[in-house]
C-alpha cells in the first residue's frame, strides 16, 4: 500500500487560502469614490452627526431637535433617535438621499436596518433610541450631504408617510 505524500494534503490546503486571499483583495480594495463625486455643496447647511458618547437635547416645541443623528464605531455607521408627537401603532424608518442629485442611498439596507416598531403614541415621546444604520456609498472621510427623512407606516393601513426630515454631512463605509 503506497502513502500518500505530504504534498497531496497541503496543496490542496494552499490552493483554498490563495482563492481566499485574492477573492479579499479584489472586493474588498475598492475605493468608492462616491463621496468625491457629490461634494457638499458651498452655502449648504448640513447637520454634523454627534459624538458617540454625546447627548441631544430635544425640544418638543422645536422640530429641528426630534432627529438626532450618532456617529457610530465606524465611518458610514449611524445611530439615530426620533422623537414625535401621537400616532398609532406601526414603525418608524429612514429613508437617505445624497442631496444634490436626490440619488437614494444603500436602498437595499436602511429602511430594513433602522426600522422600529412602536406601540401608539398619544402624547410627544421618544419613539427611536440608538437605532444603528449604515450607509454603504462612499469611504471614510469623503463627506458629502444626505437628507434623512424619517417615514412611518401604519400597522394598521399599512399607509406610509413622511413625519420629517434633515441634512446631514455623512460619508460611507468602507467595506
Amino acid at each position: 500500500m503506497k502513502s500518500k505524500s505530504i504534498y497531496w494534503y497541503i496543496l490542496p490546503a494552499l490552493l483554498v487560502l490563495l482563492v481566499i486571499l485574492l477573492i479579499l483583495l479584489w472586493g474588498g480594495t475598492g475605493s468608492d469614490s462616491f463621496g468625491k463625486d457629490h461634494p457638499v455643496p458651498d452655502g449648504l447647511e448640513c447637520s454634523i452627526p454627534l459624538a458617540e458618547n454625546s447627548t441631544a437635547a430635544v425640544d418638543s416645541l422645536d422640530s429641528s431637535t426630534w432627529l438626532s443623528v450618532w456617529n457610530g464605531i465606524q465611518g458610514g455607521i449611524y445611530k439615530y433617535d426620533f422623537c414625535y408627537g401621537a400616532l398609532p401603532a406601526g414603525e418608524i424608518f429612514l429613508r437617505c438621499y445624497e442631496v444634490t442629485g436626490n440619488i437614494p442611498l444603500s436602498t437595499d439596507r436602511i429602511e430594513e436596518r433602522s426600522k422600529v416598531p412602536t406601540d401608539s403614541t398619544s402624547a410627544f415621546s421618544r419613539l427611536v433610541n440608538h437605532q444603528q444604520f449604515t450607509i454603504y456609498e462612499g469611504d471614510w472621510d469623503d463627506y458629502y450631504a444626505a437628507r434623512i427623512e424619517v417615514w412611518f407606516r401604519d400597522a394598521a393601513t399599512k399607509q406610509e408617510r413622511k413625519l420629517m426630515e434633515k441634512v446631514y454631512r455623512v460619508e460611507g463605509w468602507m467595506r
